[in-house]
């Protein structure tokens, strides 16, 4: 920039704006690593008070001390399975209902905790400031008495919150018995009438499962055990072939009307098997996806409610998809002389 000066090669405006522009990175580093510098003391600064802030409620009461850590570690526990479970709404419609009312329960459960910790941190801030700026044995006399309070308060809002998740558990195992009882309804019909409309109402919450759900849901079944999946694959092969049948012999009817009345009878034959067979399939995969939702959801995996869908899929898919292979061996053999 001097040599520039020197010969003169640029006129006085114009190096006023080239200096700008030579130092701008300059300062602009310099302001970062200022930045830097300040935000890093800042942050020790804070960790030192953190450290100092928790020795003190120690002090007063160690109690409340655990109890803080505790509801901090829950609070962060509980935002990660609010996060999950929007995208489970988003991804499993058929069960959005149980879902969203799940969600409502935790978002309540949440800000009563979250709640109950914003008033023992602010109070615990006061405390310790005080503590550092006021006489600071009357001021730890004073909050050894208060922390027994907020730590009593900690408690109760716990009790809530446990209370709220044990109704969530509820409903997810109400959910379980639902689908595992429509689920034995394929095998062995419901004699009560209450039953059978408990089941219609069960069904009415069935929507499409996109592919990808499906192969979720297959490859869960046959991490519970192996013939599951097997089972299910043989009944989307079922449904597959079934589709393909219907419109070979339909193919054919266009070019044979005078056989319209038999060939019209195994395309209808076809198509209720393709039909019962697709519905018996949404029917595993709601149940399939129950159990999914209720593991993801917080329930044991030796709850009784899992333990009896287990039993349930190994009792009723074999006998479903037998009782669907006898249909089809029915329809493959259901020809007979016209005279």
């Amino acid at each position: 920039m001097r040599q520039i000066k020197k010969d003169g090669r640029l006129p006085p405006d114009k190096m006023t704006t080239l200096a700008a522009v030579l130092f701008l990175p300059a300062l602009l580093v310099f302001a970062l690593t200022f930045k830097g510098i300040s935000n890093w003391r800042s942050d020790i600064q804070h960790q030192k008070n953190q450290v100092e802030l928790e020795s003190f409620v120690n002090s007063a009461y160690k109690p409340l001390s655990d109890s803080q850590q505790r509801l901090k570690i829950t609070l962060q526990d509980m935002q990660i399975l609010l996060r999950d479970i929007e995208q489970l709404e988003a991804k499993f419609p058929s069960h959005a209902g149980l879902i969203q009312s799940i969600k409502k329960q935790w978002t309540s459960s949440h800000n009563i905790l979250f709640k109950v910790y914003e008033n023992t941190d602010r109070e615990v801030r006061h405390a310790w400031i005080s503590h550092k700026t006021m006489d600071s044995r009357d001021v730890l006399a004073k909050f050894s008495k208060q922390a027994v309070k907020l730590n009593s308060n900690i408690i109760k809002a716990k009790k809530e919150y446990r209370a709220q998740l044990m109704g969530a558990q509820d409903g997810l195992v109400k959910n379980l018995d639902a689908a595992r009882t429509l689920l034995n309804a394929i095998r062995k019909p419901p004699k009560s009438k209450k039953q059978k409309l408990q089941n219609a109402e069960t069904l009415k919450k069935i929507r499409h499962f996109d592919d990808r759900t499906k192969t979720l849901l297959v490859d869960f079944l046959g991490r519970i055990d192996g013939r599951l999946k097997n089972e299910v694959e043989a009944l989307n092969e079922l449904i597959r072939l079934s589709g393909q049948q219907r419109a070979k012999v339909r193919s054919f009817l266009l070019d044979n009307q005078d056989l319209k009345k038999p060939l019209t009878k195994v395309i209808s034959d076809w198509e209720m098997l393709e039909k019962n067979s697709f519905s018996r399939m949404n029917q595993i995969l709601f149940a399939a996806e129950a159990e999914y939702i209720a593991l993801k959801l917080g329930l044991s995996e030796n709850s009784p409610a899992i333990k009896a869908m287990h039993k349930s899929f190994l009792v009723n898919l074999p006998a479903i998809v037998g009782k669907a292979q006898k249909e089809r061996k029915s329809i493959d053999q259901s020809y007979s002389f016209s005279q």
